[in-house]
């Protein structure tokens, strides 16, 4: 187990985690990731900060001669280059960082680190209003809240310390099973799909078309870093085809809101050559926080309470428009297989007749911009369905399989 802290203002905390890590039936291994000169010796084993800073290419001499931001990000290297070295040897099955800001150091390791090994940071940081894109990023890496500062061995940090010592001992036991139990060969090919909860119905019975076909599927929530999760798992060649059906990041990256994934979403499938079939689900709104966020944010608008902490804003005519415009630029970008199918009847669970979004005047200049737009390989395709009607789920599925190549063989269906 690798336990990753600073030493040099933490060690009284870190030996007590290695010692429940060890209690837990684990075998603990520290690493020090302090600027300054930490603990010696430990009763366990020990890489140094002098390990680490050489790990980066350095010394720790020049290292903690740089100013305190160069120093952390070339500690923040050694820290990734020793994680994956004793991930690939097999020495490690699960890490833990426990600190302050100094937590930030197990950042890259651990966006390093694959999914499915055990991650796990400890902070004061975890809490509040903070953003965890720098301890979470594209990774399943586990966040606990310490509750009260990492100083002291206290009725509260032992408290703290000793779960997360239980819950990275259990999971590093999992992982270890589940590497011993993984089946070997080929597996099944992978479609990738967007999704939301505004999608969630039409999508439940695509998953299911596709294990039909014998196609596994990956699934990744539109929500910002959802979105920026599935262009790096369709960058990594894995995916056989691309089901990109709820891409109301889109509008975020335009117009504004909580869900962008940044200026390349929709780009890498089309890139690759791989086949897609692209869906305007969702685009039809953006997502802002509780109401009288959205209120002061996004004012005039018509808006929809998703839940306390989110509210829908639905986009204008003129922004749907220039949204329609980009979507076809980015299939434009395809040099594979790429369809577009488009649901006459709405485009989320607000946008029906009768429903808060319904607004056939935006939504038609959305098509008309596209239709303007695209590349005449391309294929669009309007769909006489709502986007939840099983219909058009269907005829999503059907198409992405015309595209891939058609049924594969017995599958199942995964999400993340």
């Amino acid at each position: 187990m690798l336990v990753i802290g600073t030493l040099d203002t933490k060690g009284a905390e870190i030996e007590y985690l290695a010692k429940a890590i060890r209690s837990g039936g684990a075998k603990p291994m520290l690493l020090d990731s302090s600027l300054s000169q930490g603990l010696a010796s430990s009763e366990f084993p020990l890489i140094t900060r002098d390990e680490v800073a050489s790990a980066s290419g350095s010394s720790i001499e020049a290292i903690a001669g740089l100013p305190r931001g160069e120093a952390v990000e070339a500690m923040r290297g050694g820290v990734r280059e020793l994680a994956e070295a004793l991930f690939a040897s097999g020495d490690v099955h699960g890490a833990i960082c426990i600190g302050g800001a100094g937590t930030h150091l197990s950042g890259p390791a651990f966006q390093a680190l694959p999914i499915g090994f055990p991650k796990l940071v400890v902070s004061p940081l975890a809490s509040g209003s903070r953003q965890f894109e720098p301890y979470v990023g594209l990774r399943d890496v586990a966040v606990m809240h310490s509750v009260a500062d990492i100083a002291g061995i206290n009725d509260i940090t032992a408290k703290v310390f000793d779960s997360a010592a239980g819950y990275i001992v259990g999971a590093a036991a999992a992982f270890r099973e589940r590497e011993r139990d993984a089946p070997s060969g080929e597996s099944s090919p992978t479609v990738v799909i967007s999704m939301n909860g505004n999608t969630t119905l039409a999508l439940d019975r695509g998953r299911e078309r596709l294990g039909e076909a014998g196609y596994s599927s990956v699934t990744f929530h539109a929500n910002g870093v959802g979105g920026r999760a599935l262009e790096a798992f369709v960058a990594s060649g894995r995916a056989a085809g691309v089901l990109d059906f709820t891409t109301t990041e889109l509008g975020a990256n335009l117009v504004g809101g909580l869900m962008d994934a940044g200026p390349t979403r929709m780009e890498t499938a089309g890139r690759a050559g791989i086949p897609q079939v692209l869906v305007p689900g969702c685009v039809d709104f953006i997502t802002s926080g509780p109401q009288e966020v959205a209120d002061a944010e996004f004012p005039d608008r018509v808006t929809f309470r998703h839940n306390p902490e989110l509210t829908l804003v639905r986009l204008r005519a003129a922004e749907m428009a220039e949204l329609g415009s980009i979507f076809a630029r980015k299939a434009n970008l395809a040099v594979g297989p790429t369809s577009i199918l488009i649901p006459r009847d709405g485009f989320s669970v607000s946008d029906i007749e009768g429903g808060p979004f319904w607004d056939p005047v935006a939504d038609q200049a959305f098509v008309d911009a596209l239709r303007g737009e695209i590349g005449s390989g391309i294929r669009v395709e309007m769909v006489d369905a709502h986007i939840n009607d099983l219909k058009f789920a269907d005829a999503a599925v059907e198409e992405l399989l015309s595209l891939v190549g058609g049924t594969k063989g017995e599958t199942a269906s995964v999400s993340a």
